[in-house]
């Protein structure tokens, strides 16, 4: 007998209505502040690569923010760096595909995104299928928590699941997304990586709504703040009974949009011109900018991953901007910032 419920009960209770009306001040700013479109689309690109950062990181990965920022000298076949460059491109792409009106939540979605998140890192007999086998939930003694429905079920939860997040039965987009998100985990279709679709269908039902907030929320930082939390609402919220997760992610979308408002009204006030670069170019302007003088053989040692015509290419962008100059015309020539 299935004891999931679509969609699972909550209690529209006085943490829930304050949390909904705090988020909703941070969207009303977020939404109305005006910066370049270029300086725009540099702070979301850091939130996508942040976002891909620390949903890896739920699952086990171990990259740092310290780390990404020498994210290109890692090697290609590095697993870690896969799965966070997987996630940047499906993150990226589902938030330009659903911030469009009238755009609904597919099967084929769900499916995408499991098979693209997990390319190189699952093996292919398991991508972009539903799992065959049956699947739980286990606590850290291995015991298990929740019994997975069977593969039999997963196609009609699947839809229902998809009627319920693409309709408007729930009015309320922030309880809609979550509740999708809760019960996708529940429904565990897949063999892996059902963490991480999870999150991205959550994300995919905010943009559909009109509730992107630019694409900078980094909502994924606060879970990894409190996996244990995260992962222990999720077992809580078996059956038809999800008050503990909706409260706790709830209070993670208050945290990650207040972090994007406060960043965005930061960036508005007191924005660089080297803002408005591609991060790689950003990179070595401030590394001429720290060293006074460099060659550019000293510079391509601190991009070792990145052709020497990169390279060549970001320093003549910063040159023709005005951000650097060029001393000597051979090989040997110097780069200082221009003052």
């Amino acid at each position: 007998m299935r004891i999931l419920k679509i969609p699972p009960k909550y209690e529209l209770n006085k943490k829930v209505v304050l949390l909904l009306n705090e988020i909703e001040a941070n969207k009303a700013i977020i939404d109305s502040v005006n910066i370049p479109l270029e300086l725009e689309k540099n702070i979301r690109r850091e939130s996508i690569m942040g976002s891909a950062l620390f949903s890896a990181r739920i699952e086990g990965n171990t990259l740092t923010k310290v780390e990404m920022q020498s994210f290109a000298s890692l090697p290609k076949k590095d697993r870690q760096k896969i799965e966070v460059v997987n996630l940047c491109r499906v993150i990226e792409k589902l938030i330009s595909k659903f911030s469009k009106k009238g755009r609904r939540i597919l099967r084929e979605d769900i499916l995408h995104w499991q098979k693209s998140s997990m390319k190189g890192i699952l093996s292919s007999e398991f991508s972009g299928v539903f799992r065959q086998g049956h699947e739980g939930i286990f606590d850290a003694a291995g015991n298990l928590v929740y019994h997975a429905p069977p593969p039999a079920e997963i196609p009609a939860l699947i839809r229902e699941l998809l009627r319920f997040t693409n309709s408007k039965k729930e009015k309320l987009v922030l309880v809609r997304a979550i509740i999708a998100h809760l019960t996708f985990e529940k429904i565990h279709p897949f063999v892996d990586g059902n963490g991480r679709v999870g999150r991205l269908l959550q994300l995919a039902v905010l943009c559909a709504s009109g509730y992107s907030m630019k694409g900078l929320l980094i909502v994924e930082e606060e879970i990894d703040n409190n996996r244990q939390d995260y992962y222990d609402a999720i077992e809580s919220g078996a059956g038809s009974d999800c008050q503990d997760f909706l409260e706790l992610m709830l209070g993670f979308l208050r945290d990650a949009s207040g972090k994007a408002k406060e960043n965005l009204l930061a960036k508005q006030k007191d924005r660089s011109e080297l803002d408005y670069l591609l991060p790689r170019q950003k990179e070595i302007a401030l590394i001429i900018g720290e060293q006074k003088m460099i060659s550019f053989d000293s510079l391509q040692r601190r991009f070792l991953k990145i052709s020497p015509r990169q390279i060549a290419y970001d320093l003549q962008t910063l040159e023709k901007k005005g951000f650097i100059q060029k001393i000597g015309k051979t090989r040997g020539a110097l780069y200082s910032a221009k003052t």
